[in-house]
């Protein structure tokens, strides 16, 4: 009964742990300043996407070994050494002073992302299990969760302009290094939580089987899997766009701190109502909404000039806090324990490989396009990622509901 206990409450404080890790793992002070930062250090905004790609890159080679390894050797050690990469790429950032050293920034940052990512979510999600919690309690704290994330942003962004407003960017990359480490603290607290673990046999084997789960357990699950990969994109652009528009319309430093955490509210608030307005909207509605509005979003940039294009920012954000929060409890729900961290990094690595394969393309177009043209572009590639991918997945959802409505009555 006393080992029960103990146990209980290790798992309680893993609710917590991973809930202030993934709050100080965003919060991340250079990040609503980043395109002023980079520019100060002499890049150009294409040279930026290019240092995102760098990131990128890094993720997705790293993506599915790290979950793999989550799931075969545990989650605590892959946060552990997670923090680690963390918060020796913001200590880089104070000696990065050109584009070799920012690439060095970005390389450290996406270990740390990769041994992190599907590790945080498994270990909440297999916590939740333990502890007895249903479907409904998991999904609102997929939404804490998400929401936390976005109040870490927000608290990031009002830091910044706390700085900023008093003094210079130098300060805030120093404030940057600090609190870069404080994720180590929270996943050093965090216990390995009960599970299936993949089997310690051929590798390949259980890769081979955990694509299987995805991809032939299902039209929702593999549509979901798909779209968590591709339409993600969708609003990841967005955040480089905005600032340089923010740029471009004069807006001072300090304010880009401001704006920018008011948007992760608009993100965080949209991600812990999701499960609310999934009840009151309908799984189908919800996901079309979600499929729209960055579309949507990217034609209002695109056609709307000064400040009234600042209108557009907040639908990027909320498209983001919903669909991320709809489609990763849609993911995790219908994925065995032993499988869920590899099939989070395996999302991931889709995302990551679509970003850096679009950002040549982007950044090129840049160069020789308008701001406004590109974001009509992206507009346009938005509106076929939301009929290509999500229309199929809304169709897929309505006849497993048809279907499980049926299997019930009989």
């Amino acid at each position: 009964m006393e080992g029960q206990a103990m146990d209980s409450r290790g798992l309680r404080r893993n609710l917590v742990a991973v809930r202030g890790l993934a709050f100080f793992q965003v919060f991340m002070v250079v990040v609503p300043v980043a395109v002023p930062l980079f520019g100060d250090r002499g890049l150009d905004l294409a040279e930026i996407l290019q240092l995102q790609a760098i990131f990128g890159v890094t993720v997705l080679l790293a993506e599915v070994p790290s979950g793999y390894v989550a799931d075969l050797w545990g989650r605590r050690p892959a946060l552990i050494a997670g923090a680690l990469f963390l918060g020796v790429g913001h200590s880089i950032l104070l000696f990065a002073e050109d584009f070799s050293g920012l690439a060095a920034f970005e390389f450290a940052l996406g270990i740390g992302v990769s041994l992190l990512s599907g590790a945080d979510l498994a270990v909440l999600y297999d916590s939740q299990v333990a502890l007895g919690q249903d479907d409904r309690a998991r999904q609102r704290g997929l939404g804490s969760l998400f929401f936390l994330r976005s109040i870490g942003e927000a608290g990031a962004g009002i830091a910044a302009a706390i700085v900023l407003w008093f003094a210079t960017l130098d300060e805030l990359v120093r404030l940057q290094a600090l609190v870069g480490w404080l994720p180590l603290v929270f996943a050093l607290a965090i216990v390995e939580p009960p599970g299936e673990r993949l089997a310690a046999g051929t590798h390949l084997g259980n890769l081979g089987a955990v694509l299987r789960a995805l991809f032939a357990s299902g039209a929702v699950l593999r549509l979901t899997f798909l779209a968590l990969g591709v339409w993600s994109l969708t609003t990841y652009y967005a955040v480089w766009l905005l600032q340089e528009q923010w740029q471009e319309s004069g807006v001072a430093l300090p304010v880009f701190g401001v704006m920018w955490a008011l948007l992760a509210v608009v993100a965080g608030f949209a991600g812990r109502h999701a499960a609310a307005l999934e009840e009151a909207l309908g799984p189908g509605a919800l996901l079309t909404t979600v499929a729209l509005l960055p579309a949507v979003a990217y034609f209002a940039l695109g056609s709307v000039s000064g400040a009234a294009g600042l209108l557009a920012a907040p639908l990027f954000f909320a498209a983001r806090g919903a669909g991320y929060v709809l489609l990763q409890q849609a993911l995790n729900r219908r994925l065995a324990s032993c499988h869920r961290a590899t099939a989070n990094s395996l999302a991931s690595f889709l995302f990551r490989g679509l970003f850096a394969c679009t950002v040549p393309l982007v950044g090129g177009l840049l160069r020789i396009w308008s701001l406004a043209e590109v974001s009509m572009l992206l507009g346009l590639a938005s509106l076929a990622v939301g009929l290509g991918m999500i229309v199929p997945l809304v169709a897929a959802v309505q006849a497993e509901g048809q279907r499980l409505r049926f299997e019930s009555q009989d």
